[in-house]
């Protein structure tokens, strides 16, 4: 009974506070019946749409979710069970002395041998270098 009484005292501080809208509604109502009502419908979905849109997207995010606990449980078996005696390696331990190797593959060169020269180069001293040594 609250709820219908806070419903009336909103739609009565809408008029106070909003007269010529209110006049203009009425005035709609009474001489354009059909463009009033289409108002009102377009108003109404609108309204609808605001309101079920959330509750659309909600439903659709936890039909995903099952669908995705539906694929995992296909794909990687129903979990995991607690009575089963798991081995080391299916628990991701190794014991004591466990050794591995990974080898990279020797793969050719990717150039050609008769691609590019070969620039010879030799350290030369500055001259600034050479100043000081000599003024030592």
């Amino acid at each position: 009974m609250n709820i219908f009484s806070d419903l009336l005292d909103a739609m009565a501080s809408f008029v106070r506070n909003n007269p010529l809208t209110v006049v203009v509604i009425v005035m709609l109502a009474v001489f354009v019946p059909s463009l009033f009502g289409a108002l009102l419908i377009g108003a109404l979905i609108l309204v609808l749409l605001l309101v079920a849109w959330p509750v659309i997207i909600l439903f659709r995010l936890r039909r995903m979710g099952r669908r995705i606990e539906e694929e995992a449980a296909r794909n990687f078996g129903e979990g995991y069970d607690p009575n089963r005696q798991y081995t080391r390696r299916e628990r991701g331990e190794r014991s004591t002395g466990d050794v591995k190797i990974y080898t990279a593959s020797v793969k050719e060169k990717r150039v050609k041998s008769n691609v590019g020269d070969y620039v010879e180069f030799e350290e030369v001293e500055s001259e600034k270098s050479v100043e000081k040594d000599g003024e030592e």
